[in-house]
This record gives C-alpha cells, structure tokens and sequence, in this order.
C-alpha cells in the first residue's frame, strides 16, 4: 500500500481514495472509501483501454454479469462506471495478501491448508460459472487471502481485454503458467479452463513456483502442451488425485466445478480454532488491516465525513500511513458500531487478535461437521452464555455479525410474525419489533426454505433436515439411509406437508452427476415420487395454493438457457416449461393468487401466465438501470419489486402488474432480495453495502436498520 501522489485524483465516481494499494495488466487499484463509508478497491484502466471501444462495450457487459455474483469466495462489485472518461470498477475491500504474495514472503502451504484452498476456489468458480462467466486468468495473484477463506479477483475481465488494443500491439493480459492447452492453442475453450488453472494455483501453493516450473513463457507454453505438472508437491492422497484430474490435457476429462467442490468437501478439514491460513499468512492479514485502518483514520483527521469537500482534502502523506492510532480507534468503532452485538454465528469460530489490537472473528465458512455438543446450548441455540463470556463476547442475545454474512433469502411465513434469514453462516428467525434473532437452526444448511405455515428445511450432503420454525424445535429428519450423493434446493409446501429436493449422485465409473427431484411427505416421512433430471435447479417454489412448483434449470453454457419449470406437486410430472427469455432465468416469484409467475432475467422480468405458459407481458427497466437481481410481489399481487444490485444508491424499481409500466423507477431501496410482510405494509430488504437488513414501509421510507 503506497500514499497518492500529486498526481492522484482525491476522488473517482462517489468513493474517495485513500491510498495505492498496486497495478496490474488493466490498470491501477486504489483503497478507496465509498459514499456509505466503506471500504473498496477501486480498479480504474489503463488509457490505452479507456480509448478502446470494444474493450467498453465487454467491460460494461462484463461487469453487469459480475454484479450478479454473490458468494462467501468472490470480493462482490460494489460499484461501477463503465461509460466515464475513464472506465472504473469497485470491489468488496479484502485486506489480505494475494495467494502469490503469501507463498513468497510466508513459504509454501501445508496440505490441510491446501485443503482448504482448493475448496475455496472450486466454491467461488461455481459460483462464478453459474453466472455465466468464465474468469479465463485464475492465478496465484488474482486470488486473495482471507480468513474466511481465498478471494478471488478479476472474474470476467480478461474477457473484456480480449481483442482489444493491448492484444492487438502483441501485450497479453493473463500469465501462460496457469494457461489451460486450449487457452494456448486459442480454441474450444470452456468452463473446464478455470479447473485447469485451480489446480496450477494450488500447485504453487504447494511447491512455490508455477505448475509447470519457473522459466520464460515460451517454455512454460511448450511444458503445458507436452510434460506433466509438479503434482509431487501436493502430499499423496485425495487431494493429489483431484488436482491431477483438473489438469488432464483433455478438457473432457476435468471435474466441473460443482464435481470438485462435492468431492473436496468430503475431505477432513484443518480445526476452525486455529484458522485454516498458516500463522504468517495471518501476521500479513493483520498488518494489512491495521494499515488500512490507519490510512482511513488518517483521512477521517484530514476530511471530515460531514464536510465532503475535495478542495479541503490533504493528500495522506508518508507519515499518516506509519503513525498508529488507538486500539479500534473512536471513529471505526463508532461507524462499525449496529444494534446488534458481535457474535459468532453458526460456523465454528476462535476469537484472536487482530492488528492494532483490534478483536477479529476467524471462522472456517465451509459447512464442515461440528460437534453437536461444542457448537450449541443445550436448547440448539447457539453458544451457551458461559462459553460466549469465556471467549470475551457479549451476552445479550443470540447475535449474528451481518457484515460477515452472505445472505442467500430472506422471507415472512404466517402472519408475520418472524422474519427467516439464510445465509452463507446462519439459517435464523427474527423478531423486528425486538431488532434481533430469536433462535438459530444449527448446523447451517447447505441451502434452505421456509414454508407459508413456518416450516422450515434445509439440505445436507446426507439428508433433509426439518424444524418447526416458531419453536426452532427439530422435528423430521429425511433420506439420511439413500446412497443419494447430496440434497439441494428444498421447497416447503405452503401446508407444511411436503418437501421437494433436488437429489445428485455420482454416477458409477464416471465423473458425472445424475439429478432427480424428489417430494417427501412429512407425515409419513417417506419418498412420494421422484422424477429424473436433465440437470439440477437454480431456483425452486412452490405456488402459494400449493398446486404447483415453479423451477429454473441450471444449465450452464454459453447459451444461458434456463428454461422455467411448472410442475404438477400431486403426480410430480412437468406440466410445461416456459420459454426462458433472452438473458437467461433466473430468479422468480410466484403471484399470492398462484395465476402467474414473473421471472427476472438480465434488466428486465417477464410475466408468465402458469396454467398456459403463455408469456403475458415484458417488464423492462429505464436505460443504465442496471439489472434485476430478485422480483417480489406486492401483498395484494398488485404489483412487482424488482430488486437491483447494491453499491449504496438507490437501484429498486416498481412495476404495475397490470399495466406493465414503470411506477417507480431505479429510486427505491430495495437490493438483491425482498421479503414482502403478509400485511403488505412492510418490507425487507439486503443494505445497499450488504452488511445488513433495511425495514422499509410501503412508501420504502426506511424504518429501522439492521446491522
């Protein structure tokens, strides 16, 4: 991290900068405070790419796709302008060193660490590709370390760069080291690349230099189409044979990501109470974030928040990056400062010290089984008070860190009463007169669902676990004696009888997974029909009659056709399927009625008619609105939220039903996911930063904030 120069803008879009944090192949990466006081990494590009107009037409593409991947292993974009002077982009900050930078100051990693690197990787790759994006330069420095695991960077820009001025003049933007024999040989390239570059990166890990050995890049290419990597260095075992699969010349041959990620969660992970990073890693982490607090507490002194004027700004000189400021400091502790105390949540966590004698939660974000007995309260609620008190924690209620969270859905169920959150680390109930969580359903659920009626389900490698939700009292345990691989994607009947999953397996002698959707009965606890699957589900629902499930396929090409399901609950047969629109479906929601189903897709949602499949009418948003990433019906099916991405403006729209136009347009608050209160006075909504919940009420005026 190095001070600006004179030379440095004091501020790009609404963020002001702070410091340099380094260069790359696109240009240069600033730390940089938003508009709602957080930290960024601003990336802006190079000239000769602002001046390139293919470069602005895939960086603009490129980054609306990006805005869509959210997940516990991707830094999230924030915010950006691709169509300014100067194109830029902002990013999650993550105050950690890249996997590059750690091996050669830290030394190679042991191999539970490696462990959990290559799960990291292959999670945050899933993600990715089930946006639609290939990230084409997966490197040692474009991956981050963190403690809840590795981070990885510039996905989707080196499409952006492809043909473009720095190709054309003979520069490559990429490191051949990592390259897959396709990427080198410039044709049939696929998702199955990113697997060959995972392993690369894991090898360096391991051993220290490239997978295939230091050297200039002309041997490097020739060592790819021709040698074997050095798969010595990863220690014999199943994570040697796994990484040696993703390296198979043959792109055929490689897992997809979603196949790794299984098979690497089968394997034992390292103890969360020592963090999965080694202990020098984790010494650049704490001095990264302590700089950083001091280059922020350095800016607060010179720029007052209120004040907001560039012509004051003093540049951070030197002196203000080394001087030291008080333990937390009163202005950080101040702005960090929510309702809700700073808890450990479902994920096994150790309490250490930070940098600058700060307090950090270290946890292991991975699902890895827990011990019952060490992880809960006697009444499944968590920690009990006297281990919290031991590790220096405060007391007073359950408590979830929501700045550490990637939320996953949110949803009312019975009159209201409780809000259901689920995300990456906690599945839970909350109370939003109270401001706080009323109990936890532990352990977190790979994924999870909330019937009309308070049921609550969620899914497991090996079964299908069911609450009663107002109690959070464990009632149905399901499919723990199939030889079904893993459950997914649970949808509760509005009644509470029924649960469908989506149920994989590998198939015998191949690399291949076979998808069957099953409906479960409560009552009796037993499989009522399965039927075979093409592929897995993106998103499932059921209709609030609860004739119906809605689904969205997830298939993953460069087609992005993602058909929409309606299936029969009664016979478990596909009624039809609607026709995806142009960008792809993705997510849905169904009418309080149950005559139709508005679907998001890209910057605009069509309306479907259920009982015919007939596409009814086109929703679209203003030009520069961005894109739809959740819809929601209003209580009385009057209207459509469309819930767009955060960054800290206002990027919500409303539509009416049955006109189709526009009632409010790119100004409401309402970001990535909407819960919709039964007496439709009420609504919550993801913070523009997504660092917590917003309660709006049905003029979108914020009433309370959740932090």
């Amino acid at each position: 991290m190095q001070p600006l120069t004179a030379n440095d803008p004091h501020s790009i879009g609404p963020h002001r900068l702070l410091a340099r944090l380094g260069a790359g192949g696109m240009g240069r990466v600033y730390l940089a405070r938003t508009s709602d006081d957080h930290l960024c990494a601003l990336k802006v590009v190079k000239e000769e790419l602002a001046h390139d107009s293919q470069f602005r037409a895939r960086f603009a593409r490129e980054i609306r796709t990006a805005q869509r991947v959210r997940g516990p292993f991707t830094p999230s974009v924030v915010d950006a302008d691709p169509d300014t002077e100067v194109p830029w982009m902002a990013t999650e900050y993550i105050p950690g060193p890249t996997l590059k930078e750690a091996v050669l100051q830290a030394g190679v990693f042991p191999e539970p660490s490696l462990r959990v690197l290559a799960l990291g990787l292959a999670r945050a790759l899933e993600t990715i590709h089930a946006a639609g994006l290939m990230h084409r330069d997966l490197k040692p420095g474009n991956i981050l370390l963190s403690p809840r695991g590795p981070q990885v960077i510039d996905f989707g820009i080196a499409r952006a760069v492809e043909g473009t001025v720095l190709t054309r003049t003979g520069q490559t933007f990429g490191t051949p080291s990592y390259s897959s024999p396709e990427q080198i040989v410039g044709h049939d390239i696929t998702l199955s690349s990113d697997l060959f570059s995972l392993a690369g990166a894991v090898i360096f890990a391991a051993s220290g230099e490239p997978p295939f050995g230091p050297g200039p890049a002309v041997v490097s290419i020739q060592r790819i189409m021709s040698e074997q990597p050095n798969l010595g260095a990863i220690p014999e075992g199943p994570l040697r044979d796994l990484m040696a699969r993703c390296c198979a010349k043959d792109p055929g041959h490689r897992p997809d990501a979603t196949t790794l990620h299984r098979s690497l969660s089968a394997l034992p992970l390292p103890s969360a109470e020592h963090g999965w990073l080694p202990s020098p890693v984790t010494q650049q982490i704490d001095l990264r974030a302590g700089e950083a607090d001091r280059v922020e507490q350095a800016e607060r002194t010179t720029v007052p928040l209120a004040q907001g004027n560039d012509s004051a700004a003093r540049v951070p000189g030197p002196e203000d990056l080394t001087a030291r400021s008080g333990p937390g400091g009163e202005e950080r502790s101040a702005r960090g400062r929510g309702r809700l105390p700073l808890l450990v949540g479902a994920a096994a966590a150790a309490l250490v010290l930070a940098g600058g004698g700060a307090l950090a939660w270290y946890a292991l974000p991975f699902g890895a089984e827990e011990d019952p007995e060490a992880a809960a309260s006697p009444s499944g609620e968590g920690p009990d008070e006297e281990t919290r008190e031991e590790a220096g924690e405060e007391t007073d209620g359950l408590g979830i860190d929501l700045s550490e969270e990637i939320l996953l859905g949110l949803d009312f169920a019975g009159e209201g009463e409780e809000l259901y959150l689920y995300g990456s680390l906690t599945l839970s109930a909350w109370d939003l007169e109270e401001g706080g969580p009323t109990h936890l359903f532990e352990p977190v659920p790979g994924y999870a669902d909330i019937g009309d009626d308070g049921t609550v389900a969620g899914t497991y490698a090996g079964h299908i676990q069911v609450w009663d939700g107002p109690t959070g009292e464990e009632t149905v345990r399901l499919g723990q004696d199939s030889d079904v691989g893993y459950y997914t994607l649970p949808s509760v009947s509005p009644d509470g009888t029924t649960v469908t999953v989506v149920a994989a397996s590998t198939v015998e002698g191949s690399d291949q997974e076979e998808y069957s959707l099953q409906f479960w009965d409560l009552a009796s606890e037993s499989l009522r029909t399965e039927t075979p699957l093409e592929s897995s589900f993106f998103h499932t629902d059921h209709t609030p009659d609860g004739s119906l499930l809605v689904t969205t396929r997830w298939d993953i090409d460069e087609s992005f056709d993602r058909p929409v399901g309606v299936w029969d609950t009664r016979t478990g047969e596909l009624i039809h399927e609607l026709e995806a629109p142009d960008q792809g479906a993705l997510k849905f929601a169904v009418s309080p009625d149950s005559a139709t189903v508005v679907v998001a897709a890209g910057s605009k949602a069509t309306l479907y008619d259920l009982a015919t499949g007939e596409a009814l009418t086109e929703l679209s948003l203003s030009e520069g609105s961005g894109g739809v990433d959740d819809v929601a019906y209003s209580a009385d099916g009057t209207l459509v939220y469309a819930a767009g991405l955060g960054g800290g403006t206002y990027r919500g729209s409303v539509w009416d039903v049955e006109t189709g136009e526009l009632v409010r347009d790119n100004d409401v608050m309402l970001h990535e996911y909407v819960a919709v209160h039964p007496d439709g006075e009420t609504l919550v909504t993801v913070s523009g930063d997504g660092t917590g919940l917003v309660v709006l009420d049905s003029d979108f005026s914020t009433v309370d904030e959740l932090n």
